[in-house]
């Protein structure tokens, strides 16, 4: 035994750890730039830096802590004994996101909390149960395609996931929570493009969501139709619904091409409330204004590699349920990565999607980093072989 786990851990992916680590860390800084009063010539270096180390941040850096306390126990897991508890964490999310809408705590408009007062810390079932979702997934589709060179061929052989998917949007759409339930939507679809699945599902899937997209319309409430009007034009209301748009993409320009620094005292956003949110769902501003466009442009290229790194990682598990993990936690974090970063800079509209690593917020960190921590603890138990080297092999032939 002791002999297996060393060779396990010889297996650990150093480079993805590295990345998620950083990235992480970078998070902490950032938070930290956009929430502090800025640095005064002449105060003691010490002074200022214990000053920043509390509220927000410090609460971050224990997130960070339990994040990875967890993730080491999970590198104790073999995945594949996961496979037989499905249906149970399949009910074990439904009743978590039933239980919230009764007695969650209600925070801008959306019943999906459960604030604990004592200790100023809330967690959100929805984005926790993210990566239970990617585990219920990947097996439906794992028990479709394992050990076949094709993939799903027939509708009937969708049902099964279907079913649970549609469970789990509609008790995240009734806090409601369109955001977060269209990233639900879009891991599923994901993985179905990933499954080999025919032409004909693609195309049949497209085409019935392209024909429902205006039927989605009478479901909006009013407050969320408005994020609409006003995504296509945030003057309709600069004072309102179009306040955080107008005010991000001033905030992202600001910084120039080379920024103006963290902790600079000519950062917009340490003007008292001039762009609230400033280190949760609009972080990305924050610190494009810090590290200016080409500072930003290295963070999209590091954050990016770290996606195609996953999936790199996942043509090389032992098995489909491990890919289709994999493939999932990569999907799951370039769907947040596009819509966060597409409102900050105004091309996608405001969902309250956070940006994951960066943003300020227990429950999205937690849940990215124990992702990662899944993926590479697939990887650790990889076959000899390289899938994606065998499939091209069995192309060439």
């Amino acid at each position: 035994m002791e002999v297996s786990r060393q060779k396990y851990i010889r297996r650990i992916d150093w480079f993805t750890v590295i990345l998620t680590l950083g990235m992480a860390v970078f998070g902490v800084i950032c938070i930290a730039s956009a929430t502090s009063a800025g640095y005064e010539e002449g105060q003691p270096v010490m002074a200022y830096i214990g000053s920043l180390i509390t509220g927000n941040v410090l609460k971050q850096i224990i997130f960070i802590v339990l994040a990875l306390s967890v993730s080491i126990a999970l590198m104790f897991l073999n995945y594949s004994n996961i496979k037989g508890f499905i249906n149970i964490i399949f009910f074990v999310m439904v009743g978590i996101l039933a239980v919230v809408l009764v007695f969650g705590s209600k925070q801008r408009g959306m019943r999906g909390w459960f604030y604990f007062r004592a200790i100023g810390v809330g967690i959100q079932p929805a984005e926790v149960c993210k990566l239970l979702a990617i585990l219920v997934f990947a097996r439906e589709f794992s028990r479709i395609t394992e050990g076949k060179d094709i993939g799903v061929t027939r509708f009937r052989e969708l049902w099964s996931g279907v079913w649970r998917l549609f469970i789990l949007v509609v008790l995240i759409v009734a806090q409601p929570d369109f955001g977060t339930a269209v990233v639900y939507v879009g891991i599923y679809l994901a993985l179905l493009f990933m499954s080999k699945a025919s032409l004909k599902i693609i195309l049949s899937i497209a085409g019935a969501g392209i024909l429902g997209l205006p039927a989605l319309w009478f479901f909006l409430s009013p407050e969320q139709k408005n994020r609409v009007y006003v995504f296509l034009d945030p003057t309709l209301d600069p004072e309102g619904s179009g306040f955080n748009v107008l005010r991000a993409k001033s905030v992202s320009s600001s910084g120039g091409a080379w920024g103006k620094g963290f902790f600079s005292q000519n950062l917009l956003t340490q003007k008292s409330n001039y762009l609230p949110e400033k280190h949760t769902d609009f972080i990305f501003s924050s610190t494009c204004e810090a590290i200016g466009f080409y500072g930003a442009l290295i963070f999209v290229i590091i954050y990016l590699i770290l996606i195609v790194r996953l999936f790199m990682l996942s043509m090389r598990a032992k098995d489909d349920f491990g890919s289709y993990i994999i493939m999932g936690v990569a999907f799951m974090l370039l769907f947040h990565f596009i819509e966060n970063v597409g409102m900050n800079i105004g091309i996608m509209p405001v969902t309250g999607i956070p940006l994951p690593f960066i943003s300020y917020g227990g429950s999205n960190l937690i849940t990215s980093i124990i992702g990662v921590a899944l993926a590479v603890n697939v990887d650790m138990r990889r076959a000899r072989n390289n899938k994606l080297r065998d499939r091209l092999v069995l192309s060439d032939n």
